[in-house]
């Protein structure tokens, strides 16, 4: 314990905090907001290949914006179904995104990105789809994250508009029954 205080206090590397020093994940989104593509990749494609949610996340991201690795929409569609079919919101959001053919603004600590799908995305528009993955996100975004959270609500509002009962109907059908494959994840929140 002693040994770890004194890690702590000497670096101001906390566990659980953009600056740990010992999560991949998060070693990768330093060198994502330093534009360091190549370093991330290094650290982001493992732990995809090996399931981590965020990490499936964060490298179907990269593939979206073509930084570090060629810019292909449909493979950055296929991360993130990985991720959110382990319950990660934020790849639910991005699907949602994707499949109603919108834009959205994503921040991490030291820059925000647009993940822009309205010319498509690798998938067809698809509203019924978009809506569930909403209905899954809503339902996974942690209290803390508030202004995560109204950003869903706000988009709930407009994608909303645009279906017909059925259509709500079918998608909370499709939510209610969605089951994590393999397992739910938890998302990293930084504190």
């Amino acid at each position: 314990m002693a040994a770890m205080t004194i890690v702590v206090v000497v670096t101001g590397c906390v566990p659980g905090t953009y600056y740990d020093i010992t999560d991949r994940y998060i070693i990768g989104m330093r060198w994502f907001d330093r534009d360091r593509y190549a370093e991330t990749i290094q650290y982001w494609k493992p732990l995809a290949e090996a399931g981590d949610c965020d990490g499936q996340y964060r490298y179907g991201t990269l593939f979206l914006l073509g930084t570090g690795v060629p810019k292909a929409p449909s493979t950055a569609v296929e991360w993130w179904r990985k991720a959110a079919n382990q319950g990660q919101y934020r790849a639910q959001v991005a699907l949602g995104h994707a499949y109603s053919r919108e834009a959205m603004v994503e921040g991490m600590f030291l820059r925000k990105f647009t993940l822009d799908c309205r010319e498509g995305c690798g998938v067809p528009q698809d509203l019924v789809s978009a809506y569930s993955w909403l209905l899954l996100a809503r339902a996974s975004v942690p209290m803390a994250q508030q202004r995560f959270r109204q950003g869903v609500d706000a988009w709930e509002f407009k994608l909303e508009s645009r279906l017909t009962p059925d259509q709500k109907a079918e998608a909370a059908r499709r939510a209610a029954e969605w089951q994590p494959s393999p397992s739910r994840c938890t998302p990293r929140e930084l504190k």
